[in-house]
């Protein structure tokens, strides 16, 4: 009866509180303990009884380690749920895999099991102390390679030198992070190869990070180019290389610098800026490709690695290339007026240039003072009306563009863009200034063509979206026909 008296005195207000706190944790954590927590409560209100019933000594000694051992449990559940679930993976996004929170769990226990018979069964543990530091050290050096992989996955998701989706330069390779574990992360190069690389190394390693702050940085293209060219010249001419690369970012804008002088040749260095580090290979080739035509164009050579003299005697002038290239020009309606003698004398000493896919010709609004004939290859025309660009033409092989600058001195009235590898060859404005001076009747036919070109252009242009919102009416062929005729005089002095 006594007994019970203690039950019901001590024990159901032990069991009733502690109900209470698991109640209070429940809804302030969130935490769901289940019936396990009863069980915790029915032992330590079991123990708080025991301590004032007539029991024998070793019964409450039971009954106290039972106890303990489930409130050791408890408090490794609260430690693992609100330091490494709570601290970490909620505050921190940080995983923490299951060796640490097995590990916490196994010392808690361990420790606890220790204590237990230290203090409540009077069991002496020095000698299982000692086995136990010698089995740990064992352990630990058995498990070296492992701890130091977990260490240095500690440190990495800690620190955050990295995160998914950077893209890291390590060893000389360019590589993407795909996953961080805790012992080891991957990376995929981009020739997509895997990489699977211990933690520690990545620690150890000097790497960079081409994602961090931000994803834009910049990469550096060095060009030879000979001594003979002006430092400026080269400067324009590489700087227009990178304008139509695609992944180029336009800001900061491009630069170049003069990087020292080579055995063989002067060093520039292209500066410029990109965001999509998976693309690097094909933004540098895009670039040296271009810079290649942009040269050659310019007349400006890459020297060979080795010396070497070389003599180079200028190309002449065959007449076989001469009549093909007439024939071409005949076919152009604006130069059919042309007889065939003035034709030839028209593209004698033409330049013959190249230009990349992708690379432009000319760009409106640009001064020409040449007439492009298309050899091989395709380009788009287009034409840019208050911000709106409308493609009006694409040119293939035989055609001929500027022929307006060429004739009149007007600005290039559109942009042409090779679509395709082009070979063009340039006539100058003073061949055609030649066959004026000799041939003046000429002026009034070709302002009547080109009235009638200029017509053409302003027809498709009418019936994009941009032009029929304009109340702009177009000229007659004959206002255009004394417009030209006008500017060709003035422009030739004929």
């Amino acid at each position: 009866m006594t007994n019970l008296f203690f039950v019901l005195l001590v024990g159901l207000p032990v069991y009733v509180v502690m109900m209470l706190l698991g109640r209070q944790m429940r809804t302030r954590w969130t935490m769901r303990l289940g019936a396990p927590y009863h069980f915790i409560c029915i032992a330590n209100a079991v123990l708080a009884a025991a301590y004032f019933m007539q029991i024998p000594l070793e019964t409450y000694r039971v009954i106290m380690a039972a106890a303990y051992m489930m409130d050791a449990l408890l408090l490794l559940t609260l430690f693992n749920r609100l330091y490494w679930e709570g601290y970490f993976q909620k505050k921190r996004n940080i995983v923490v895999p299951r060796f640490f929170t097995h590990a916490t769990r196994l010392v808690g226990i361990t420790t606890a099991v220790l204590l237990i018979l230290q203090f409540i069964f009077e069991v002496r543990v020095p000698g299982l102390f000692a086995s136990l530091a010698g089995g740990g050290v064992v352990i630990g050096l058995a498990l070296r390679p492992v701890i130091s992989n977990l260490t240095a996955g500690l440190t990495i998701q800690l620190g955050k030198p990295f995160k998914q989706g950077d893209w890291l330069l390590i060893d000389n390779r360019l590589a993407e992070v795909m996953e961080l574990n805790w012992r080891t992360s991957r990376l995929r190069t981009v020739d997509h190869t895997y990489l699977e690389i211990p933690n520690v190394d990545l620690v150890n390693a000097h790497l960079q990070n081409y994602s961090y702050p931000t994803p834009h940085h910049a990469v550096r293209v060095t060009v030879p180019v000979d001594y003979n060219a002006p430092p400026n010249k080269v400067r324009r001419i590489l700087l227009r290389a990178t304008a139509d690369v695609e992944g180029v970012l336009k800001d900061p804008v491009p630069e170049v610098f003069l990087k020292e002088f080579g055995e063989n040749s002067a060093l520039y260095e292209i500066k410029c800026w990109i965001e999509r580090d998976e693309r690097t290979d094909q933004i540098l080739d895009a670039i040296r490709t271009d810079a290649w035509y942009e040269l050659r164009r310019a007349n400006l050579s890459i020297p060979l690695p080795q010396r070497v003299v070389r003599y180079e005697r200028p190309e002449e002038d065959s007449g076989q290339q001469i009549r093909q290239l007439s024939d071409l020009v005949g076919r152009n309606m604006v130069f059919s007026v042309l007889d065939e003698a003035q034709r030839d004398k028209l593209v004698a000493g033409a330049q013959k240039q190249l230009f990349a896919k992708g690379e432009r010709i000319f760009r409106q609004g640009e001064e020409g003072n040449a007439l492009y004939v298309i050899l091989d290859g395709e380009a788009d025309v287009s034409v840019d009306a208050d911000g709106h660009l409308t493609r009006v033409n694409v040119v293939r092989s035989g055609d001929c563009l500027g022929e307006f600058s060429l004739l009149t001195g007007e600005r290039l009235s559109a942009t042409v863009q090779a679509t395709k590898d082009c070979e063009v060859v340039l006539i100058q404005r003073d061949r055609m200034a030649e066959v004026l001076r000799e041939s003046p009747e000429l002026v009034e036919k070709l302002s009547e063509i080109l009235a009638l070109r200029r017509l053409e252009t302003e027809v498709i242009l009418a019936e994009s979206e941009t032009r029929r919102n304009l109340d702009v009416a177009p000229k007659s062929q004959e206002e255009y026909a004394n417009d030209f005729l006008n500017k060709i005089k003035d422009f030739f002095s004929v």
